[in-house]
C-alpha cells in the first residue's frame, strides 16, 4: 500500500474573519473560499464539501480530517509504516463512504493504493455492515 494518505503537505491557516453571501463558502480548516459566480448560484454546500455544526470543510480537509482520526486512534506502538497503512485505509473508507458506486478503479487512483485494496476495504465494510444489521 501506498502512503499518500499521508496528508502533512496541506497546509492549514485560520481564514480571515468575514461576511459572505448566501453562495459563498469557508473551509473553517484550511480557509479556502468557494464562490459561485452571479446568476449562477447553488443551493446547499459545493459538491464534496461538507456542512456540520460549527464549520464547512472542503473535500480536501475531509481527507485529511479521517486520516487524522485514524492516526490518532492507532496505537501508541504502531511504527511509522503500520500509520501510514492505516492512514491509507482510513483514505479508502472514507472514500467509499463518500460515494458508494464509484468503481474501484477511480478510487484506486484518487487514493493512490491498488484496486485489490479497495476491493478489501470494501469487501470489510459489507462485512461490518451485515454484522450490524445481524446485532441489530
Amino acid at each position: 500500500m501506498s502512503s499518500a494518505a499521508d496528508t502533512g503537505t496541506h497546509r492549514v491557516v485560520k481564514p480571515a474573519r468575514r461576511r459572505g453571501t448566501s453562495s459563498e463558502f469557508h473551509c473553517g480548516r484550511c480557509g479556502v473560499v468557494s464562490r459561485q459566480m452571479p446568476g449562477h448560484e447553488r443551493r446547499g454546500v459545493p459538491a464534496g464539501w461538507e456542512k456540520t455544526k460549527n464549520a464547512c470543510y472542503c473535500l480536501a480537509c475531509r481527507r485529511a480530517r479521517a486520516t487524522e482520526q485514524a492516526d490518532a486512534a492507532a496505537p501508541d506502538t504502531a511504527t511509522l509504516e503500520e500509520r501510514a497503512k492505516i492512514r491509507t485505509v482510513a483514505l479508502i473508507e472514507f472514500e467509499i463512504d463518500r460515494d458508494p458506486d464509484r468503481p474501484n478503479g477511480e478510487i484506486a487512483k484518487v487514493v493512490r493504493c491498488s484496486v485489490p485494496a479497495v476491493l478489501k476495504a470494501r469487501k470489510r465494510l459489507e462485512d461490518e455492515a451485515k454484522a450490524a444489521k445481524k446485532a441489530a
